[in-house]
């Protein structure tokens, strides 16, 4: 949507986020499998480390020495603690997957054993057929390839920076999520090999995404803010000066901020984007789940899928301005954010319909 006009809002949110702070270990759930010479897995770390590819800090870079093993495989499994959990999307942000010369294969399955193979061979059909369940761009996942077998299914973005990819809805429990090397095999779904530079990703997020009913009112706005980012002095006499603590979003060639394109400091925008947004007269099916005592699956409404995932502002998320702006140049629709509201205040306006204000801000 061209100068980022509000249409209907989309949320991602992030299961392995919202299952860290209601208890879940890291370790045993969300792992890097472990080097292997038999199995060519790479599972160590020149930076980062396991807990910081799910820490949504996605400039804290974790990084693999892919240019000493360029046949190496890494290896992410992940288990919902669920087989109804619905599932609907995957992100990587800030990976440099172009530079490395690598791509991402995904995989899943209702059994451990199906996600913990090279190229998802021991993933089973009968869970999911790739073939089947076709990817669709968000952001920067620009080719996609289904295995011969149907096990998994390849994504190679077309730059460095941030990607997206959404699918039907699915609620197999386990997922893997393969980084291989590319070269000579750009297109197809077989392993290559990886290019001189060490590859790296800030963040992974795997969940379900949530559209809202509809578009907010017209008044809504939008900001952005040098709030907190300058500090703004004056002297006895009169005088200003700043001093600028940070310009907001981060660029260079060997990091960028989520859904930034750029390669410097320059070619970034400042700022911290803000929505100030109002929804009127949406349907309390919409809004709250049927009963409030256990979270349920099979609910679709917006506090099951936003508001309870994110523990309020607690969790950050991709937050997209227009779920129609999918595809080439859709960074621009979409902020990695919390909510700046620590409450969601609904307000009946006539039976079971409710007013309810949201306001998202930028995260860096």
């Amino acid at each position: 949507m061209a100068n980022m006009n509000i249409r209907t809002p989309r949320f991602y949110t992030d299961q392995i986020s919202y299952l860290l702070s209601r208890g879940v270990a890291q370790d045993g759930n969300f792992d890097v499998t472990a080097t292997h010479a038999g199995n060519t897995f790479m599972g160590t770390f020149t930076t980062g480390s396991e807990p910081e590819l799910f820490d949504m800090r996605p400039l804290n870079k974790c990084t693999f020495d892919t240019s000493a093993d360029t046949d190496g495989h890494v290896l992410i499994t992940i288990d919902t603690q669920s087989a109804t959990s619905k599932k609907s999307y995957i992100a990587f942000l800030n990976h440099n997957l172009v530079s490395s010369v690598g791509k991402i294969r995904i995989f899943a399955g209702d059994a451990a054993d199906d996600v913990t193979a090279i190229d998802g061979a021991n993933a089973d059909t009968a869970d999911i057929t790739w073939a089947d369940d076709t990817l669709t761009e968000v952001v920067n996942g620009d080719t996609t390839t289904a295995a011969s077998n149907d096990k998994s299914v390849v994504i190679e973005p077309a730059t460095d920076g941030s990607t997206i990819v959404r699918f039907a809805e699915q609620t197999n429990r386990y997922w893997g999520i393969q980084f291989e090397g590319n070269t000579t095999n750009t297109g197809v779904a077989t392993n290559g090999t990886w290019g001189t530079t060490d590859f790296f990703v800030g963040c992974i997020m795997i969940g379900e995404y949530y559209e809202m009913p509809h578009a907010p009112d017209l008044q809504v706005t939008r900001m952005i803010s040098y709030n907190r980012l300058n500090d703004l002095q004056e002297s006895y006499g009169g005088q200003r000066f700043s001093n600028l603590k940070s310009y907001g979003r981060t660029a260079s060639s060997t990091s960028k901020s989520p859904f930034t394109t750029g390669s410097n400091g320059y070619d970034s925008y400042g700022g911290r984007l803000i929505y100030d947004m109002n929804f009127s007269f949406i349907d309390s099916t919409d809004m709250m789940p049927d009963e409030y005592d256990v979270p349920l699956a099979t609910d679709d409404n917006f506090v099951e899928d936003v508001w309870n995932k994110t523990n309020g502002n607690h969790i950050p998320f991709i937050f997209s301005i227009d779920k129609g702006s999918e595809g080439d140049n859709a960074e621009s629709e979409h902020i990695f954010g919390r909510f700046a509201n620590n409450s969601l205040d609904m307000q009946q306006v006539a039976p079971d319909i409710f007013n309810v204000s949201l306001t998202v801000e930028e995260e860096f």
